[in-house]
């Protein structure tokens, strides 16, 4: 998993920022990085940093108007917990944002962004938008703030919710049996219906269906995601720290592609949308620090440390400003070893996966074929549990039983489906197929 770290100059300009675009889980040495004195501050004037904190833990100074941090900042235990399932460490537990009077906080402080979300949800009550207006303030950091249940609903008809977002942007997508010049909506639901309950293991068959109304033929041969495979042949070697990574992984990637493709549309939306107050408005009051600072005579160089998630943003209002990305360089957050190659072998990022697909594909799908066939024998004797006991429920006229087997039978497969789609298929891949 690697980010990007740009570099924008102005013309006629000698004033430089640079966007470090961070990762907030990552190896030791990828936060290291930003500590170092050689390789990082020595080359800025001003260092720019994204941190939700208390303002307890900020001081003002009047000399020149900058907040800083005054101690030293801890990642919270379940951050802690989640780092280190999967062998990695917290930004906050490794960067010193108390390092140097360079370090400035450009972020609004946990009082800030909750005394904005109470507004925002004061007049989501007051208005006739029956939308997530009202939605908790820990929810705002989901990208998509949908319950289980919901996607779930969802799934048995017409797909994961990202396919029909995939749909509105390129109507091209949703359609199912192309040759054939079918409209895939009507159909693939009637399909979908007709699967879940005749066929054993029916979330690999409608993952199929779904997968099929994504491709165009042509020069594109799948819409499998990037780390579908290694994701499948971590799990038949029962590497658990190795998919924790992968899975990770995708779940970034999934969340990236989603939200660029979505800056303008959010960027357009009201102002008291989530994904404005989470990102959007803090974005702001950064650039607002960042045009402060460019106003000293002595700042000639600012780096900006904000989420990856902010940066699509941030970049597009940097060139508005007139700015433009000059050079730009990958720093690796974090990798996954691959288990098979040798010792000596060097860690592959995600993306490094995907183009040595051929190489993994040759080790890992002879496993993967029995994996399949010892999952749909399992499948297969679901079914048959399933059919035999919801008929023997409605011989003895024991209705309530039947109904609740059945639902649990959909219940437990479309959860598999829902998580194995989220996974194995790239549904947000936006390239005209």
């Amino acid at each position: 998993m690697q980010t990007a770290v740009t570099t924008f100059r102005r013309p006629g300009d000698q004033k430089v920022v640079e966007l470090c675009a961070q990762q907030h889980f990552g190896d030791a040495n990828y936060f290291r990085y930003w500590n170092s004195d050689e390789r990082f501050n020595d080359r800025h004037d001003a260092v720019l940093f994204e941190l939700l904190v208390d303002q307890e833990l900020l001081e003002y100074d009047h000399r020149n108007g900058d907040w800083r941090v005054t101690q030293s900042i801890m990642a919270s235990a379940n951050d802690q917990n989640f780092a280190q399932n999967l062998g990695l460490r917290c930004q906050a537990s490794i960067i010193d944002y108390t390092k140097s009077d360079k370090w400035i906080h450009a972020d609004l402080s946990r009082q800030e962004f909750q005394k904005l979300a109470a507004e925002t949800n004061k007049r989501g009550s007051n208005s006739n938008n029956n939308s997530n207006d009202n939605t908790p303030l820990w929810k705002l950091a989901s990208p998509d703030s949908s319950s289980t249940a919901a996607e779930a609903v969802a799934a048995l008809m017409v797909g994961p919710p990202t396919l029909e977002f995939a749909s509105t942007n390129n109507p091209r997508k949703r359609r199912l049996f192309t040759n054939l010049f079918l409209p895939g909506g009507q159909l693939a639901s009637g399909i979908r219906a007709l699967l879940w309950m005749t066929v054993p293991a029916p979330e690999l068959s409608i993952i199929l269906l779904d997968w099929s109304s994504l491709l165009q033929g042509g020069s594109n041969v799948s819409a499998l995601s990037q780390v579908a495979l290694p994701i499948l042949t971590s799990l038949v070697k029962f590497d658990i720290g190795q998919m924790r990574r992968f899975l990770f992984g995708q779940q970034v990637l999934m969340s990236s592609k989603t939200n660029g493709m979505d800056t303008k549309s959010k960027s357009s939306s009201s102002s008291d949308s989530s994904w404005s107050l989470l990102v959007l408005d803090r974005n702001d009051h950064a650039l607002n620090v960042l045009k402060r600072k460019l106003e000293e005579p002595s700042v000639k160089s600012v780096a900006v440390l904000y989420g990856s998630s902010h940066c699509p943003d941030l970049h597009n209002k940097l060139v508005a400003m007139g700015f433009r990305a000059t050079e730009k360089k990958w720093r690796t957050a974090w990798s996954v070893q691959e288990s098979t190659t040798s010792a000596s072998s060097s860690s592959s990022t995600i993306e490094g996966f995907a183009s040595d697909g051929q190489q993994l594909q040759g080790q890992a799908l002879p496993v993967l074929g029995a994996f399949v066939v010892f999952y749909l024998i399992i499948g297969a004797l679901d079914w048959v549990g399933i059919v035999g006991d919801t008929s023997s429920s409605l011989i003895d006229s024991n209705y309530l039983d039947a109904t609740l087997g059945v639902g649990l039978y959909l219940l437990r497969h479309v959860l598999l489906y829902l998580g194995l789609s989220k996974f194995l298929i790239d549904w947000t891949n936006n390239t005209d197929r």
